[in-house]
């Protein structure tokens, strides 16, 4: 058996670093005091000791197959490619494992599944299964380190003599994967986990150009997820191809729920929205539930962000470099269906089915159609022209909503229902992060277009908007903003524009870019807003449409700092006696959002900690710019909860009143406020913050955050680096 030999060892690293010192001529510098005495070599060996490395990089280099047994050859090597040795199975800290799974078809069509090999029994009946390992703890003598960072194991288990209790049978002309699992956890609480694997297939020794299944890749997941918030099973699972491998389509847990890997995401992204039929055909709510430890666990809580909801192609992606990414599309697997829908969905007329065969019938191209209103509006256009605002401090504007031909937008093809208004917000100031609207609210500078008394709908559907608001006395010399955030209604399916009170309407954003402009000055160039956060970003994970009034990524017009509190619900919408109020600025819904805190209990989707998830860094704000910057906003009071309430408050007592926060603190408090102690309040106040009732006295702080807490310093208190 070949053993690839490391050809970066830190001997070699060494002596290059002697031969960059041997240039000196020896007599430009003192002779240096003589180091300390090293840690004694491990005779016989060439590397660094795993126990002493960092991180630990696995790569499995080839495999071997004779007579039922199979052989692998691996390297374990840290970020300098120094080769790591010690790796032993008597160690207990060493929890190094191997798992296996081979590649079965379905004759007669494309349809592929990875099933696992040494399996093992998960109830008292023998008909659940999992996925089994050989650990090296457990065959110290079937693993040979070469003490320079290489490593043989061969396996123990004779697949062609073994009995598989889920009745897979080891067939070497298909495509096998070996799959390394690794997790060191220290007592001194130093970790090391790495996944890698390995497909060949054992009868002809190939390893290029095999059958695989490829759908989607991890790199994918982290459009919405972040690495860390992936690390299954304790921080053992961390590569899509050991996940695949493990998830395949014969393990269950105890239960029989499917925990096969399209089924299970497909499943877990469905959330409260996954519902069924009872055995009274009734439509019920069917949250995946999987029995886990401490008890059965049900992914009962909001767990897809994307609308329309049915965007596969959030998942599935156009990449060429899959070779199965459009798998999915002419080959569904029905495992994966009912992940969605269950074996006995509520869109379907039929009774329970348990053998459903989901592509007898249906394609799953048909999900594709979700999207189209969306694609639709696109091509759609909001024109705003003739602005100007009068002594008596009225605004007035011109406006036309257009699809891609041109043609005018009826008023009854513009979608009105409960909060979801065509609005037009108006702003000034807009290249702060968060300008001043004290003398006009929010409320005054949304216009409704369907309000008979703000506009009026011409013969050519163009629609004539006259308002009265309280403008600043210069504000023919500010930016100034006409935002029109409103949906236009199609044929459910389809990129057809029809009347929003038919049954099949679909009502769908226009994102228009806001219309900017200086009265006073024609010629001048309307600064932007500024990049706070990365927009692509938040429409990757959300695709087309946000909780609401999404026009691109404009919420903070909506969403300010001076926006009044709003009751905390509960799931049902309702207010709670105990929350009362919680700010609505965007700043705060951002960072409360749910999904968007993997602290604290959260979501499991982000780490609310690495700001540069949704955070730009762009240039032009005195150059690099990051939106958690401090010190970029100071004049500006946040309105505030006075306190985040427990379940047991009650608001006669302790009644949660609207206060203020300066901008700084305000950045804090956003994310910190139920867990600031009096002491981290007391810091922020020492150095100039204000928090309390008095608006005035927050805007004028003067506050010192910035010059201790920069970007770099900011990341790295919350355990990352810029």
């Amino acid at each position: 058996m070949m053993i690839k030999t490391k050809t970066t060892t830190l001997a070699l690293l060494i002596a290059s670093t002697m031969m960059l010192s041997a240039c000196s001529d020896g007599d430009d510098g003192k002779n240096g005091e003589d180091g300390t005495p090293g840690i004694p070599g491990t005779p016989g060996t060439s590397g660094l000791n795993i126990d002493m490395a960092n991180e630990a990089i696995a790569n499995i280099t080839q495999a071997s197959y004779s007579n039922g047994i199979i052989s692998v050859d691996f390297e374990l090597e840290n970020k300098q490619g120094v080769g790591l040795f010690g790796l032993s199975g008597t160690n207990p800290f060493h929890d190094f494992r191997f798992s296996l799974a081979q590649l079965q078809t379905t004759e007669g069509s494309e349809l592929k599944q990875w099933m696992s090999l040494l399996n093992e029994t998960t109830n008292d009946a023998g008909t659940t299964f999992e996925q089994g390992f050989e650990q090296i703890k457990n065959c110290v003598e079937c693993l040979v380190d070469h003490k320079n960072g290489t490593y043989s194991y061969t396996f123990k288990t004779d697949l062609t003599a073994s009995d598989d209790p889920a009745g897979v049978t080891f067939d070497p002309a298909l495509t096998q994967r070996i799959a390394i699992e690794m997790q060191f956890e220290y007592d001194s609480g130093k970790e090391l986990a790495e996944n890698a694997h390995f497909d060949w297939i054992p009868a002809t020794n190939a390893s290029e150009g095999i059958e695989t299944r490829d759908l989607v890749t991890l790199q994918t997941c982290y459009t919405c997820h972040q690495p860390d918030s992936l690390k299954a099973h304790g921080g053992r699972r961390l590569d899509m191809e050991n996940c695949q491998s493990c998830h395949n389509g014969i393990v269950t847990d105890p239960n029989a729920v499917s925990v096969e890997l399209g089924h299970m995401v497909h499943a877990i992204h469905m959330g409260p929205n996954r519902e069924g039929k009872d055995e009274q055909g009734n439509i019920v709510p069917m949250p995946y539930t999987i029995a886990g430890y401490g008890g059965d666990h049900a992914f009962d809580y909001p767990a897809f962000p994307t609308k329309p909801f049915m965007d596969c192609a959030t998942c599935h992606v156009e990449d060429d470099s899959l070779a199965d990414k459009d798998l999915w599309l002419a080959n569904a697997n029905a495992n994966a269906c009912i992940g969605c829908h269950t074996d006995s969905p509520a869109q379907h007329k039929s009774d329970k089915n348990p053998q459903l065969t989901c592509t007898d019938c249906h394609s799953a191209a048909v999900h594709d159609n979700h999207t189209k209103p969306y694609q639709g509006a696109k091509e759609y256009d909001v024109s705003v022209s003739n602005v100007a605002i009068s002594a008596a401090n009225e605004i007035s504007f011109e406006m036309k909503i257009v699809d891609g031909t041109g043609n005018a937008v009826a008023q009854n093809e513009i979608y009105k229902k409960g909060y979801s208004k065509p609005y037009v917000v108006i702003s000034w100031d807009v290249e702060k992060d968060y300008p001043d609207f004290d003398q006009s609210p929010y409320s005054e500078r949304r216009i409704d277009i369907k309000d008979a008394n703000k506009a009026t709908w011409n013969a050519d559907n163009s629609v004539s908007v006259k308002v009265g608001m309280n403008f600043p006395t210069d504000i023919a010399s500010r930016s100034l903003e006409v935002l029109p955030v409103l949906k236009v209604c199609f044929t459910e399916g389809t990129s057809t524009r029809t009347a929003c009170d038919n049954t099949d309407a679909y009502p769908a954003y226009v994102q228009t870019p806001a219309y900017r402009t200086v009265l006073d000055d024609n010629e001048a160039v309307v600064a932007m807003r500024r990049a706070i956060v990365d927009n692509q970003t938040c429409h990757s994970c959300h695709s087309f449409e946000f909780y609401h009034d999404s026009n691109g990524v404009n919420c903070i017009a909506c969403h300010t700092n001076d926006k009044k509190l709003g009751a905390v619900e509960d799931t049902n919408g309702d207010a709670v006696a105990w929350g009362e109020m919680k700010s609505t600025s965007f700043m705060y819904k951002a960072h409360r959002a749910k999904g968007h805190d993997n602290g604290h209990g959260g979501s499991g989707t982000i780490l609310k900690t690495d700001c540069m998830t949704c955070h730009a860094e762009v240039e032009g704000w005195g150059g690099k710019a990051y939106g958690f910057e401090l010190g970029r906003n100071a004049g500006q009071a946040h309105a505030v909860p006075s306190f985040i309430p427990g379940k047991q408050n009650d608001p006669s007592l302790t009644p949660v009143e609207t206060w203020y926060a300066s901008s700084d603190a305000a950045s804090c408090i956003s994310c910190h406020q139920k867990y600031l102690s009096d002491a981290a309040m007391a810091h922020m106040q020492s150095n100039g913050a204000y928090f309390g009732p008095d608006k005035q006295q927050a805007k004028s702080a003067k506050e010192a955050c910035a010059t201790c807490h920069s970007p770099e310093k900011i990341m790295e208190h919350h355990g990352h680096k810029l």
